[in-house]
């Protein structure tokens, strides 16, 4: 199983410039940002699944451009998994004739280019061996991270939340664990901001997955331009034994 980091950028104008999209082989994303335009169309219409965490721009703005890309070039359908809530919010605020067309009608209902497949807060699919099971996590009303893994290892996606001690319960003695790609939007200083929006800082986050073994990889995504280097600096300096990298764009692993 190969995980390629098309975007992971908390914004615009830092660092990273492309936000966050997770290609895994070439058939399954995690999220749908803009970093799905450093794909030629070949590789676009190759993705069958997309798994959404929460319905922000940052993070479905290249979903509605890859149903676009793709209308008519496939052989079946583009099936977008997320929770009710989410799939509703889609439904009424973008895929809605105003903002974008509603490509679950596109071209006829009876051949759409867009399928909806609602996942339970705590289900699971399987998609040719590969697990990716549903963890709700404490952001906007139907967030959900991804737990990914094939017979022997996996990662983490928590994508963009705030404190949720279910999740590091529900994996502390998960051995395919190997990494988990997390989101630390903002530094200590703006702990009332990221408390606010649901983010993390490294002082909340630390206290959050104080759980998990250390031999567990955090990859830092979403860090707010401009201020990269003092998170990574913070999480470092307090975070003791515990080792972080931040994630960018272009990164592959293999699990």
């Amino acid at each position: 199983m190969k995980l390629q980091v098309l975007g992971c950028a908390g914004g615009i104008g830092g660092r990273e410039r492309l936000t966050t999209t997770l290609l895994v082989d070439d058939d399954v994303l995690l999220d749908a940002g803009t970093g799905l335009t450093s794909l030629d169309i070949e590789q676009l219409v190759r993705i069958d699944h997309v798994f959404i965490t929460h319905c922000h721009l940052d993070h479905v703005a290249g979903l509605a451009l890859l149903l676009d890309a793709v209308q008519g070039r496939k052989g079946g359908p583009v099936t977008v998994h997320a929770t009710e809530r989410v799939i509703a919010s889609l439904k009424k605020h973008l895929f809605n004739w105003v903002l974008w067309p509603d490509f679950a009608v596109i071209p006829n209902p009876e051949n759409p280019t867009l399928r909806w497949e609602p996942i339970d807060p705590h289900g699971s699919v399987e998609i040719n061996g590969r697990i990716i099971h549903a963890c709700p996590v404490n952001h906007t009303a139907g967030s959900s991270g991804y737990w990914m893994h094939n017979t022997h290892a996996g990662f983490l996606f928590t994508g963009d939340m705030a404190a949720t001690p279910e999740v590091w319960t529900m994996l502390a003695n998960e051995k395919r664990l190997a990494k988990v790609i997390v989101d630390c939007s903002f530094a200590n200083a703006d702990m009332e901001i990221a408390q606010r929006s649901l983010h993390f800082c490294p002082r909340s986050l630390l206290a959050d997955i104080k759980s998990v073994p250390l031999s567990v990889e955090f990859l830092i995504y979403h860090l707010k331009p401009g201020h990269e280097d003092l998170i990574m600096q913070e999480l470092r300096t307090e975070g003791g034994a515990r080792g972080f990298t931040a994630l960018k764009c272009g990164d592959v692993f293999e699990f």
